[in-house]
């Protein structure tokens, strides 16, 4: 038996039902659902999986009223954030963000 094909792991996980992604144009584009030609010179991956997250943030204000400053630490619980909090703290604030997984 011979060779993988270089993209072997793609077509299989295609097959599987991920999502593939090729590389064109200097940025990363869906494939597509329909089967098209898979080309040994091209780039494809399996489209990373993006979760979404939560944390939050104390937030304080700064010595100038104009200005307001926050913790560059994010908690990810509240009850992490209130244990940490400064008794100067005006808000704990909930931020959402997406990670690539």
């Amino acid at each position: 038996m011979g060779a993988k094909h270089k993209h072997y792991d793609v077509i299989v996980a295609w097959a599987a039902g991920e999502e593939i992604e090729i590389y064109e144009h200097e940025k990363w584009r869906d494939w597509g659902k329909d089967y098209p030609p898979i080309y040994e010179d091209q780039e494809y991956r399996i489209k990373p999986k993006r979760i979404k997250k939560e944390g939050w943030v104390n937030v304080y204000d700064s010595e100038s009223s104009r200005v307001v400053a926050w913790t560059s630490h994010v908690y990810l619980t509240v009850a992490d954030a209130e244990q940490c909090a400064q008794p100067y703290r005006k808000a704990c604030i909930r931020i959402e963000w997406e990670e690539e997984v």
